[in-house]
C-alpha cells in the first residue's frame, strides 16, 4: 500500500502540474489580450471580452493557489521554474520588452481587477518599442501607476551598487528605493551631458545602411495578418472556449480589413489558419469549437461578408487571382447570388472565368438558387450562366438548358443549344424534338448545329424526318434547311433517299415536290462524294423536265 508520505508527494506533484497548466493558460490569455489592445481601441468589445476572460482566469488561480509569479528572461517566461513560453529574441515580444527594461519577475496577488490588468497591458504596449521620443520606460510607468496587486523586481544595473530592487507600489519605503535607483540613472546621464559628441560616430556605414533598409523593407512587406498564426497556435495549445470565440471574432475583423485593403494573401492566410484549427478540433473531439468554426465558414457565403468583395472587385489585380480562386473554394452554394453579382461586375474574361470556376462546383452541390436567378436575371447574366450548366453533369442541368431554348433572347437560345451539343451528344434525340418547334429561330438553330459536322446520329434522324414525318404543308424554307443540314452532316448513306427524291414524282410535281427536289440537289452538292456527283450528273442529263428545271434553278 502507498504510504502517507508517498500519497502526499503524489498529491503535491499533481497540484504543481495543475498550477503550471493554469499559469500557461493565463500567460497565453495575457499575450492574446495584449495583441487585441495593440490592434483595436481599448474600449472595443474584443478588447473588453479578452480582458474579462484574463481577469476571470487570473482570479480563479489566485483564489485557489495564492500569488502568481512570472519569471522573465530575455527570450522566455517561466513560472515555478518551468518554461511557459519561448519567444524570438526581438523587439516587441513580451519577454524581451520586460527584460530590456530591467524587470526580472512580475507577481500578481489576489484582488487584482480588470482595471489593474488593463493598466499593465496598456503600459507594456506603450513601451514595447522604444523611440527617440520615448520619455519613460515600463518600470517608471509601473511605479507611477501604483498598482496595488502587482509586485515586480528591477535588475541591478551596472551603474548602481545596490542589489536588485523589489518594488511594491503599496510601500513608500520600497518606492523610495526605486526613486534612488531612478535618480542615480538620471544623475549618470546628466553628469555626461557636457562631453562633446563625435559627429562621425553617428554616421552609418554602408553595411549598416543596408541593414536598416532591409529592416524597413521587411516591416513594409510583412503581412498585417501574420500575427494570427501565433494566435492560432496558442489557441490549439490552450483550448479555452472563451479563447475560441475571441480568436474567431478577431479573425472575422481581420478578414474584413484584409478585403478592404485588397490583401487577398492575408484573407487566404486567415482561412487556411482557421481551417487547420477546425481540422484539429474535429480530430480531437471539441464539439463546441467545431460548431463555432463551422458557423464562421458558413458565414463566409452570406451577403454580409461576401458582399465586401463587391466594393473592391474592380481593383482586384490579376496577380491575386489565384489567391481569390482559393478563397472562393471555401464558399458554399448560398454564395451563388453574390458571386453572380461579381460576375456582372467583371469586365475582363479572366475575371468572369474566375467567378464561373467558383460557381460551377457550388451549383453542382445545389442549383436551386441558380435556377431561381435565371427566372429574373437579365440577358447578359443568363448568357454567361449557360457555361455553368454546360460544365455540370446530369439530367437537371440538361433540362435547364432545354428550357433556355425558349428564352426570349435569341443569343441565349443559341448559347444554350451550343451548350447542349458540347455537354453531351447523347442527347441529340431530345434536341431533335425541337425541329418542329413553333419558334422559327429555335428550328433554325437546331438545324444549324446538327449540320456543323459529319454525324451519323444526326444524319439518321434527318433522313427519318424527311422521309416519314415531314408533312406536305411544311414551310418550304424549313424543308430546304432540313435538306441543307442533311448534306452537311450526311454521307453516302443518304444517297439512295436523295436519288429517290430527285427522280420520283417527275410527272406533274406539286410545289412541295419541287421544293424537295431543290433540297435534294443542295444536299447532294454538300455531301460532295463521287456517288453524290454521279446523281447530280444524271439529273443534268435527265429526260424529265421537272428534274432539269430544278437543276437550272440551283446552278443558274
Amino acid at each position: 500500500m502507498m504510504s502517507d508520505e508517498s500519497r502526499s508527494e503524489s498529491s503535491n506533484l499533481a497540484s504543481s502540474e495543475k498550477k503550471l497548466e493554469e499559469a500557461k493558460k493565463i500567460l497565453a490569455s495575457l499575450i492574446l489580450t495584449r495583441k487585441h489592445f495593440s490592434l483595436y481601441p481599448e474600449e472595443h468589445t474584443i478588447c473588453m471580452n479578452a480582458l474579462d476572460n484574463l481577469q476571470r482566469m487570473t482570479g480563479m488561480y489566485l483564489g485557489r493557489h495564492g500569488n502568481l509569479r512570472f519569471e522573465i528572461e530575455k527570450d522566455r517566461i517561466l513560472s515555478l521554474g518551468e518554461v511557459l513560453i519561448s519567444e524570438p529574441l526581438q523587439e516587441g515580444t513580451l519577454s524581451f520588452t520586460l527584460f530590456r527594461d530591467g524587470i526580472r519577475w512580475l507577481e500578481f496577488s489576489e484582488g487584482i481587477d480588470t482595471a489593474e490588468l488593463k493598466t499593465i497591458i496598456s503600459i507594456i504596449n506603450r513601451y514595447s518599442i522604444l523611440t527617440d521620443k520615448s520619455d519613460s520606460d515600463i518600470v517608471t510607468a509601473f511605479w507611477e501607476s501604483r498598482l496595488a496587486h502587482m509586485k515586480y523586481e528591477v535588475a541591478d544595473f551596472s551603474w548602481a551598487d545596490s542589489q536588485d530592487t523589489v518594488v511594491d507600489p503599496a510601500s513608500d519605503s520600497e518606492n523610495s528605493g526605486y526613486r534612488l535607483l531612478h535618480n542615480h540613472m538620471s544623475h549618470e546621464w546628466v553628469s555626461r551631458a557636457g562631453i562633446p559628441i563625435d559627429q562621425t560616430a553617428l554616421e552609418l556605414t554602408s553595411d549598416e545602411i543596408l541593414t536598416v533598409q532591409s529592416m524597413i523593407r521587411h516591416e513594409e512587406e510583412s503581412s498585417p495578418t501574420a500575427y494570427l498564426d501565433a494566435l492560432f497556435d496558442s489557441l490549439l495549445q490552450y483550448r479555452e472556449q472563451e479563447n475560441f470565440k475571441l480568436v474567431i471574432t478577431v479573425a472575422e475583423e481581420e478578414y474584413r480589413s484584409s478585403i478592404s485593403r485588397k490583401d487577398m494573401a492575408g484573407v487566404l492566410n486567415i482561412l487556411k489558419g482557421l481551417q487547420h484549427v477546425l481540422g484539429v478540433c474535429k480530430a480531437d473531439g471539441i464539439p463546441k469549437a467545431v460548431q463555432d468554426l463551422e458557423e464562421f465558414f458558413f458565414s463566409l457565403s452570406r451577403p454580409q461578408l461576401l458582399s465586401l468583395f463587391k466594393d473592391v472587385w474592380h481593383e482586384i489585380h490579376p496577380g491575386t487571382y489565384e489567391d481569390v480562386r482559393r478563397i472562393f473554394a471555401f464558399l458554399r452554394p448560398e454564395a451563388i447570388p453574390v458571386l453572380c453579382d461579381l460576375l456582372q461586375l467583371s469586365q475582363s474574361p479572366q475575371k468572369q472565368q474566375l467567378v464561373l470556376d467558383a460557381v460551377i462546383p457550388l451549383a453542382s452541390q445545389d442549383m436551386r438558387s441558380l435556377e431561381a436567378l435565371l427566372k429574373k436575371a437579365d440577358e447578359k447574366l443568363v448568357h454567361r450562366l449557360v457555361q455553368v450548366f454546360v460544365a455540370m453533369k446530369g439530367d437537371q442541368p440538361f433540362k435547364v438548358l432545354m428550357s433556355l431554348m425558349h428564352h426570349p433572347t435569341e443569343r441565349v437560345r443559341e448559347e444554350a443549344l451550343k451548350g447542349i451539343f458540347q455537354s453531351d451528344s447523347s442527347h441529340i434525340q431530345d434536341i431533335f424534338t425541337l425541329i418542329d418547334d413553333k419558334d422559327k429561330s429555335v428550328r433554325r438553330l437546331v438545324l444549324k448545329h446538327m449540320g456543323q459536322s459529319r454525324n451519323q446520329a444526326a444524319e439518321k434522324l434527318l433522313l427519318n424526318y424527311l422521309e416519314h414525318k415531314m408533312t406536305k404543308n411544311t414551310d418550304s424554307e424549313h424543308v430546304i434547311a432540313c435538306f441543307t443540314a442533311l448534306g452537311q452532316c450526311g454521307s453516302i448513306r443518304s444517297i439512295p433517299f436523295l436519288r429517290r427524291t430527285m427522280f420520283e414524282k417527275v410527272w406533274l410535281p406539286t410545289s412541295s415536290d419541287a421544293t424537295q427536289k431543290k433540297g435534294a440537289i443542295i444536299a447532294l452538292d454538300k455531301i460532295g462524294t463521287k456517288e453524290a456527283r454521279q446523281v447530280l450528273d444524271d439529273a443534268k442529263r435527265s429526260l424529265y423536265p421537272a428534274v432539269r428545271q430544278a437543276m437550272r434553278k440551283i446552278y443558274r
